[in-house]
Formats: structure tokens, C-alpha cells, sequence
């Protein structure tokens, strides 16, 4: 018999199958992912006006004059500790230079973990007499002997606070400051005091009234100034996060960006961006503003506004060298006594007895700018802008 056939059968079913699992079947499921924003948002297309504005956008040439390419710069990291760990050792140790012994946050940190010493001492006693209260009577001895040493713990552990808390106050004449740091360290140290007796010797009174919640809330240690670059503080914020168990806010700070210092974007545009443009038309040259953020600025908030400036731009600016786009509007004269549609253009110097309406394409320009924002993406972080001197 000849085995031929089966043979060749055998083979091309063999590589048949081979390429279904190993190119099909990764393909579609690849083509059945969505890009998304890195937070599980996804970056989805444009859909309706907006979509036929990039062709109104493409035909019109806007793209000449007009990037849609917010450039950027340099950038460092503000590191600020919000909630500290158990160990101090580790933590002094991670922390390394950064804070340096008896300054300001220093003598904040002794406090804070003066705070899980007595929130510890407490919950050591809370568990022994728990322990003696259920014991059989055989028993009763030997943990009222722990009860005592518990207590004694307690009282030592108040004891260091106290002392603590008058060092790292000394020269604090205002109550109010006092109380500030008192809170600070409290929130720092992320402890939950319930117990009315211990919060009134911590100096706490028997509740956290509304003026102390928010120190509590917003206590932070600022460990950078926003200048310092991620080879610098690397091993700093790995350690806080696997070996000092802290919890903590890394945030990029712009240091020098031009197009996010003048308000142009809130971060440098990516591939991404243009990513479901039918067309990527980053621009030539910037005779007028960057798009990169349109939608997101002030200029686009008022339809009638953009309007007027797509059909007699320098009514809206007198030095304005974009020509105007009166074909993209229809111009309807009105009868005596007849008032122009409220989509009509509303601008004083406009032509008298005539009303300028945009067009489906004029507005499908506006839909189309108004899509353009420079959102937060993963491998383009919104950057902050560092503090001015008034702040």
C-alpha cells in the first residue's frame, strides 16, 4: 500500500497546526487587545465628528503651522515619605544621608516611632489582661506576672515619649506648633489609637478633633527637592518599599520644560499619541500654538470663540497670521425683523444683517481639537511643575 499520501496529509496538518498555535492564535489575541493608559483606562479612537475632523484638520494644511508635538526636557523626583515602617534601624538605614541626625524631620521620625512604642506596649497589655481575664485559676499567677510586666512596659514606653516629645519641641513656644508635630508624628507613624486614657497622656486628648485631622492626614517627610534623578534615589525608594515596609509618593517634577512651563501640555508627546490617527501629522512648524493639548486648554472651552477665530481670526487676535476659513461656514442673509439660529456666530463686529453658521465640517474641526489631550500614559508621566518662590 502506498503511504504516500497519508504521509503528505500527516505533514501538512502537522504544520498546519503549528501555524495555528503558534501565529494565528497569538495574532488574534493580540488584535483583541486594547492600548490602555497604564492605570486599565483604555486609549480609545475617535469616533463620530471627531474622526471626520482629522480629515477637515489634514485637507485645511493646519498641520503646517501647527505641531502636534509638546516637546520635553529634563526631569527630577520628589520623594516624600507619608507613613513609616516598624523597623528604625532599616529605615535609618535606607534613609542614609538624606536625613541627617537632630534636624527637623529627624526629631519628627523619634517621634513618630515613639508613637508605635507605646501603640505596641498598649496592645501587649490589652493582650495580657485579655489572657488573664479567660486563664483557669492554675494559671492565674503566672499571667498576672505578665499583666504587671506589661504594664511596666506601658509606663517606660510613656515615659521615652514624654521625653522624646520635650526634645524634639524644645524652643516651640506656640501650643499650636506643638500640636502640629504631635499630629505629624501620629500620622507618620500610621499607629490607630482607640484607647481614650493612652491618647490623653500621649498629650492627644480623648479624640482627634477637625484642626489636628488634617495634620494627621497630610503628614509627610519630604526627603527630595524634585531635582534629584531616579540613579540617585533608586536604591532609596526600593529600600522604603521591600526592606523598610513605607509607604511613600514619588511624583516627577519638571526642571526644565518649556512647553509644559508655558502651559503648552502637561507632558512631551509619545508615539502613542498618534497612535489612532488615520494620518500622524505631528506638524512643521509652530507659527501657531502647539495642539498638542488643545483640548485640555482654555481656548477651546468656548465654541463660539473658536469659531470666531477659524472664520476672522483676528477678531480674536489682532496679531494673528492664520488666514481666515470663511468656506467652512455658511453665510445666510436675514430678512427684516428675522433673528439668526442660536448655532449662528455671536460677535459684535461680524457683518450686520447676516448670519455665519459653521459648518459639519467647521464643527467637526472643533470636535477634533477638542480630542487632542496630553493625559497621563505610562511611558509619558504627567510632570509637575516645581514650586515658585511664593509657594
Amino acid at each position: 500500500m502506498n503511504k504516500a499520501p497519508w504521509i503528505f496529509l500527516g505533514v501538512l496538518f502537522t504544520l498546519s497546526l503549528s501555524w495555528w498555535g503558534m501565529v494565528y492564535g497569538p495574532a488574534s489575541q493580540l488584535a483583541a487587545q486594547s492600548a490602555d493608559k497604564g492605570d486599565g483606562t483604555a486609549v480609545l479612537p475617535r469616533v463620530g465628528l471627531a474622526k471626520q475632523g482629522e480629515s477637515v484638520y489634514r485637507e485645511n494644511g493646519c498641520y503646517y503651522c501647527h505641531t502636534r508635538t509638546a516637546t520635553g526636557g529634563e526631569f527630577g523626583y520628589e520623594l516624600r515619605l507619608t507613613q513609616l515602617g516598624d523597623n528604625r534601624e532599616t529605615t535609618d538605614e535606607v534613609l542614609g544621608a538624606s536625613i541627617e541626625e537632630g534636624d527637623a524631620n529627624h526629631r519628627l521620625i523619634d517621634l513618630a516611632f515613639q508613637f508605635k512604642a507605646v501603640a505596641k506596649a498598649n496592645k501587649t497589655l490589652a493582650d495580657a489582661s485579655k489572657a488573664a481575664q479567660e486563664a483557669k485559676a492554675e494559671k492565674q499567677a503566672e499571667l498576672e506576672t505578665a499583666v504587671a510586666s506589661a504594664e511596666a512596659g506601658l509606663s517606660t514606653a510613656f515615659a521615652s515619649f514624654g521625653k522624646t516629645f520635650t526634645t524634639v519641641t524644645a524652643g516651640m513656644i506656640e501650643q499650636k506648633k506643638k500640636d502640629e508635630l504631635l499630629f505629624a508624628a501620629y500620622g507618620l507613624s500610621g499607629v490607630e489609637l482607640k484607647d481614650k486614657s493612652v491618647m490623653t497622656q500621649l498629650g492627644m486628648g480623648e479624640q482627634i478633633i477637625d484642626d489636628h485631622k488634617k495634620n494627621v492626614n497630610e503628614a509627610v517627610i519630604k526627603l527630595t527637592d524634585g531635582k534629584a534623578k531616579w540613579r540617585d534615589i533608586e536604591d532609596m525608594v526600593r529600600g522604603l518599599k521591600t526592606r523598610a515596609g513605607a509607604q511613600f509618593k514619588l511624583q516627577p517634577v519638571v526642571i526644565h520644560w518649556p512647553d509644559v512651563e508655558n502651559g503648552v501640555a502637561s507632558r512631551q508627546s509619545v508615539t502613542r499619541d498618534f497612535m489612532h490617527d488615520a494620518h500622524a501629522m505631528p506638524g512643521v512648524m509652530r507659527l501657531g500654538p502647539d495642539l498638542a493639548n488643545a483640548g485640555g486648554r482654555p481656548a477651546l472651552a468656548d465654541a463660539n470663540q473658536f469659531y470666531v477665530h477659524l472664520y476672522q481670526p483676528r477678531l480674536i487676535s489682532e496679531k494673528s497670521a492664520m488666514p481666515p476659513y470663511r468656506y467652512l461656514f455658511r453665510k445666510v442673509k436675514l430678512n427684516a425683523g428675522e433673528t439668526a439660529p442660536g448655532n449662528a456666530l455671536k460677535h459684535a463686529d461680524l457683518e450686520e444683517g447676516y448670519a455665519i453658521i459653521p459648518t459639519e465640517k467647521a464643527e467637526a474641526l472643533f470636535e477634533f481639537l477638542k480630542s487632542l489631550r496630553t493625559d497621563a500614559l505610562p511611558e509619558a508621566p504627567i510632570v509637575q511643575l516645581p514650586p515658585t518662590a511664593n509657594e
